[in-house]
């Protein structure tokens, strides 16, 4: 009966898995920032604190192979195939996060920490029609309407002062955080209409605009645009001691434990928002102009001026352009995880993951993982992972635990180290941690 639920959560989970965390790191179940992930990882010391530092990096428009090509020491590049991979919403997303501080200590049965992180994503949402414009011109436009609404971008940097708590259950075991988000600064640019249509018959366009970008924590000058003339250390203090952008998140999760070796897991993080009110400034462009287009290459090799500045000029009179200083909220990018392990022996564990987050839209992953234990001192993870339209991905993580200082490093896709043409995402964290007392007796070689 166990085994008949057990497949049923397998393949209910597989439909409703939509995206990408990080993805071999859970399985590290001895060292503390597996909980980022998933909060319900039960620990296996007593005692834990230390540091880490993550970096992400995510392009799933297009892989750099599919338009450059390397042959006898050439680098080779076709634009037109660079079009043939992208859909029509790509995101570029980098992202670091700075475990600056955390430490956990052991209850009766229960787990409790505290931990500061800071956080730092850039993210860029672009449409196909963007590259489209650059490669092939604006001739496949007309008589229709070139749609660039789609061009959004954000980026955000904040710390994060957070608060767990484990409880383990003979049955169950349960785990939830409340973090405390500290806006340092953020530009965000998210327009309702940018469009441009192009006329048949002589060629006119028409662009209409309305959109917003809105900055917070940013230096400016005395005229109010952004300016880091300004930037001393006085400022960069204040930035980091001021609380006037806070925010709230949650994240939780629970594991039923079906006997000693099977679990099924359900974990979020991430669910939150900054409400951005300190040095904040909202730039609108609302309006339609009318322009001809310009053939700046014929013009060049005429030898004739190209009068971009009229151009410019009339566009911005027919805009109408505010400066306003309005508060506004940014939300997180929550992540959702659904797993299943299983321990084929006291230092093997197998697992398959379904993950995802949300910017924008919906990023799936899929994982399959195993952990191996070797002596007291030494863990080695590998992971194959199928997300942002790459298959497969190949991921590893190694824990040297010499005595107290436990030294690890993970990363999701050692494919780029062999192919780095084929970059669709890649990411690593490092970290040392120390780490006293054994929730269970330290066990050797793997048995039976």
């Amino acid at each position: 009966m166990k085994r008949y639920i057990f497949s049923t959560f397998i393949l209910f989970t597989s439909l409703l898995a939509k995206a990408q965390p990080e993805v071999t790191l859970p399985y590290m179940r001895n060292v503390f920032q597996a909980s980022f992930v998933n909060p319900t990882v039960m620990p296996e010391h007593t005692f834990s604190m230390g540091f880490s530092v993550f970096g992400q990096a995510i392009s799933n428009g297009f892989q750099p192979k599919s338009f450059m090509n390397y042959r006898n020491d050439t680098m080779y590049v076709n634009l037109n195939s660079l079009l043939g991979d992208m859909n029509d919403k790509n995101l570029i997303y980098v992202g670091e996060n700075v475990d600056i501080f955390h430490i956990r200590v052991k209850g009766k049965s229960s787990f409790t920490w505290f931990a500061m992180r800071q956080n730092a994503t850039v993210t860029l949402q672009y449409p196909r029609e963007l590259f489209s414009l650059a490669i092939e011109g604006n001739k496949q436009f007309v008589g229709s309407t070139l749609d660039l609404s789609n061009l959004k971008s954000d980026v955000s940097v904040y710390n994060e002062y957070t608060i767990g708590y484990l409880k383990d259950l003979p049955q169950w075991t349960f785990a939830g955080r409340v973090s405390l988000l500290q806006g340092l600064a953020n530009i965000s640019f998210n327009p309702k209409v940018m469009q441009v249509e192009i006329d048949t018959a002589m060629y006119a366009h028409t662009a209409t605009a309305d959109g917003q970008l809105r900055t917070s924590g940013t230096p400016k000058n005395s005229e109010g645009d952004i300016s880091f003339d300004n930037v001393d250390d006085q400022w960069v203090t204040n930035r980091l001691t001021g609380f006037g952008n806070m925010g709230f998140a949650i994240s939780g999760g629970a594991t039923y434990k079906f006997d000693e070796r099977m679990k099924l897991s359900f974990g979020f993080s991430d669910i939150g928002f900054i409400k951005w009110k300190d040095e904040i400034q909202t730039y609108t462009l609302k309006g339609t102009t009318k322009f001809e287009g310009l053939d700046i290459l014929g013009d060049f090799l005429r030898g004739n001026d190209v009068d971009v500045d009229s151009l410019l000029q009339k566009m911005e009179d027919d805009f109408t352009r505010d400066t306003v200083a309005v508060s506004y909220t940014t939300w997180l990018n929550p992540k959702f995880n659904f797993s299943a392990t299983y321990d084929l022996t006291r230092r093997t564990t197998l697992g398959l993951t379904f993950a995802t987050f949300y910017n924008k839209r919906l990023y799936p992953s899929i994982t399959l993982g195993v952990s191996q234990g070797i002596g007291r001192f030494f863990q080695l993870v590998g992971t194959a992972s199928i997300y942002q339209r790459s298959i497969p991905n190949l991921g590893v993580g190694i824990v040297i635990k010499p005595g107290p200082l436990q030294l690890f490093v993970v990363a999701d896709n050692l494919y780029l180290a062999i192919d780095p043409l084929a970059f669709t995402n890649a990411n690593v964290r490092v970290g040392i941690n120390f780490v006293f007392g054994r929730v269970n007796p330290p066990q050797g070689l793997p048995y039976r």
